[in-house]
């Protein structure tokens, strides 16, 4: 068996657990940069109803889901 004194255990162990979790955290930070859908998403509001709605098509006009009243969108 492997005799190191308490301190160097510790160590050791914090050591690795802050590895594991500052590698987790790049992994997460990675795949949030890449949401293709929330780019492409164009916003709408309903010129008939008021409905504010979402749809992630290029799309320059779109229906209302509501109503079903053709709308301009107002953000891409």
């Amino acid at each position: 068996m492997i005799s190191m004194p308490l301190d160097v255990l510790l160590i050791f162990l914090v050591s690795i657990s802050l590895l594991v979790v500052a590698v987790l955290a790049l992994i997460y930070n990675i795949r949030s940069l890449h949401h293709p859908n929330c780019e492409k998403e164009s916003i709408y509001e309903c010129s008939e109803c008021g409905h504010v709605y979402a749809f992630a098509r290029a799309r320059p006009m779109d229906r209302c889901p509501r109503c079903g009243h053709l709308n301009d969108a107002v953000r891409t």
